[in-house]
């Protein structure tokens, strides 16, 4: 029997008899001309009858309007809030995430496996197994994937794509409409086990992203994805948690409290990031778009003032690199260059160009503060997949009252632009598209691929490509690629960062912000100076087929920390046959994507 249905259809039949009541006692004891309302009528304005009578018509109207205005919810909350009718966002997406109402009757449930791309039950990122006369979740991957696949128990519910995969009682949908609500079988009789998801992640390659990430011995993250299809390869994010401890009280305790690491944090999706000197990426592209790539500026040791400004942009350590054009400016990373053509491009070209990848343009930076999650992102019909994924919007602030001083420092990932490493991992991925698009992400394996949008043209990609390869073959990237992928035949184009920022201090004994008087002798929070590690790029630079974001929180120069772990990710993406071209359709080719590795 469904409760919860009969419920609320019982609500409604009665709600519907009250109203009707009260409009027929409304309408047959309405005023009438005659000799009692003329004595009524002669009566004084206290006489007793009279202002009962008054009284209790005006609450009678009140107590309709509160009944209509609770129907009216009810029925907002029923048909428009997650459907049929409608859908709001936010109601929407708290709900796929975090209600919890139906906990026990979900985990009554088998719900699917999750599996790689390549569909090895070996391989499962989610699954079950028998343990001490149970059967219980495993995560194979554990912390390595935690961040993706998530976790789901009693006690906390799901999250992530646990969420996706909740098991649903799939025999319901083959019942009609009377024999959901009047069926009379058990839970027990009906008990279901969840659709399987598979997924476009590589196991083995999630594994070793994590893995290069843990050797850094810091926070970051690491997104991959195939630039052609939007397929996402691995998605890690550290520090991070194992799923198996989520049902210990202590541990989940440790977790929780951890406010210096905060390990449930996806800093893939969820965190925001100077982007550095990855961004020249975006304002080259737009400089290339709009035919104003050909300048010529002067990077002098003194640095560069922009107009109306008195503070010098410099390049690091107080480099000069004389007169340059865009090509020698990107390989060796110039501030003062790109700075310069920012400025020379102005906002409204560089909004747009922000808007073409993705980023949502704001007018103000206090406004973009507040800039929410991307929703319906995901090449997916599952809304629980859309919603648990949804990277938090990536701003550029474009607005009147900008200076060029601030335009100036956008232009080279500083300043008020703010970007997750999803959206910097999508960045490279539109580079590297053959025709310039933005795909959108996916990552159920057998869904077609689809744009999102025109980042730009195929001829303004070919040429960000050949910048970007040139990075890697002589430029900032160089001495970190060619220690590596030297004899592996492996070719990449890349854009290092390094991204200067003030962090909270956390007390380490406490696990909260540290707080100390300024010298006015207010309260304020304890900063220190933090430089983040960026690398961003694809592989191999004739067709390519990955395209990557590698950010590590306190690494330092990018191409010291983040090239080195982005050009290992690449040796292992090749050993697993990932960096080659997808072989045409043939009939001889192996069921479920052809021959796993050895």
């Amino acid at each position: 029997m469904n409760f919860p249905f009969i419920a609320t259809l019982t609500f409604i039949v009665g709600l519907t008899v009250l109203i009707f009541s009260l409009l027929l006692s409304t309408w047959r004891y309405r005023p009438r001309a005659g000799n009692g309302d003329q004595l009524q009528a002669s009566a004084p304005e206290d006489f007793g009858p009279r202002l009962t009578s008054k009284r209790l018509r005006y609450v009678r109207w009140a107590f309709a309007l509160l009944v209509a205005a609770a129907f009216g919810f009810h029925v907002y909350w029923g048909l428009f809030s997650t459907g049929p009718l409608g859908e709001n966002t936010a109601f929407a997406h708290l709900k796929n995430t975090r209600d919890q109402r139906n906990r026990r009757e979900a985990e009554s449930n088998l719900r699917g496996w999750i599996f790689d791309r390549h569909r090895d039950i070996r391989l499962a990122l989610a699954k079950y197994r028998y343990l001490n006369g149970q059967v219980i979740r495993d995560y194979p991957l554990g912390p390595a994937a935690a961040h993706l696949i998530g976790y789901s128990g009693l006690a906390r519910g799901d999250a992530m794509l646990e969420r996706a995969v909740a098991a649903q009682p799939v025999r319901e949908a083959e019942r009609s409409w009377w024999e959901k609500v009047f069926s009379l079988e058990t839970k027990e009789d009906r008990l279901a086990v969840g659709h399987d998801l598979v997924l476009t992640i590589d196991y083995e390659l999630q594994k070793e992203a994590a893995a290069q990430l843990q050797k850094s011995g810091k926070p970051g993250a690491v997104v991959m994805l195939n630039p052609q299809t939007g397929e996402l390869l691995a998605i890690a994010s550290l520090p991070s948690f194992d799923p198996d401890d989520i049902n210990n009280d202590v541990k989940w305790q440790e977790i929780t409290r951890d406010a210096k690491n905060r390990p449930l944090l996806n800093r893939a999706l969820h965190e925001y990031y100077l982007p550095g000197s990855t961004f020249k990426t975006l304002t080259g592209s737009a400089a290339i778009e709009t035919h104003q790539d050909n300048f010529s500026f002067s990077c002098q040791s003194a640095g560069w003032t922009p107009p109306g400004s008195t503070r010098p942009i410099r390049d690091d350590e107080g480099e000069a690199h004389g007169r340059l054009q865009i090509l020698d400016a990107y390989t060796y990373s110039c501030n003062q260059y790109f700075a310069q053509l920012g400025v020379a491009l102005e906002r409204q070209r560089m909004g747009e160009a922000a808007s073409r990848f993705g980023l949502r343009v704001f007018e103000s930076g206090p406004e973009s503060l507040n800039a929410g999650s991307f929703r319906n992102l995901w090449n997916t019909d599952n809304k629980k997949l859309s919603d648990v994924l949804a990277p938090l919007n990536s701003t550029f602030v474009a607005g009147r009252k900008m200076t060029k001083y601030d335009l100036a420092l956008e232009s080279i990932g500083q300043g008020y632009v703010q970007l997750t490493p999803f959206q910097m991992a999508m960045i490279a991925a539109a580079v590297a598209n053959s025709q310039g698009l933005v795909m959108k992400p996916k990552i159920e394996l057998d869904r077609p691929p689809v744009p999102l949008s025109q980042a730009m043209s195929p001829q303004t990609a070919a040429r960000m490509r050949q910048l970007m390869a040139s990075v890697v073959a002589r430029g900032t990237a160089r001495g970190a690629f060619a220690g590596i992928i030297g004899g592996s035949q492996i070719t990449a184009g890349g854009k290092t960062g390094t991204a200067q920022r003030e962090v909270p201090v956390i007390d380490p004994k406490t696990e909260k912000p540290v707080i100390i008087r300024n010298a006015r002798g207010r309260e304020q929070v304890k900063r220190e100076h933090r430089i983040d590690s960026w690398f961003i790029g694809f592989a191999p630079v004739e067709n390519p087929q990955i395209a990557f974001a590698v950010v590590v929180e306190g690494g330092g120069y990018g191409a010291r920390t983040s090239a080195p772990i982005a050009a290992n990710l690449l040796v292992k993406a090749k050993s697993l046959g990932l960096l080659n071209p997808p072989a045409p359709p043939s009939g001889t080719q192996a069921q479920n994507g052809g021959e796993r590795r050895k």
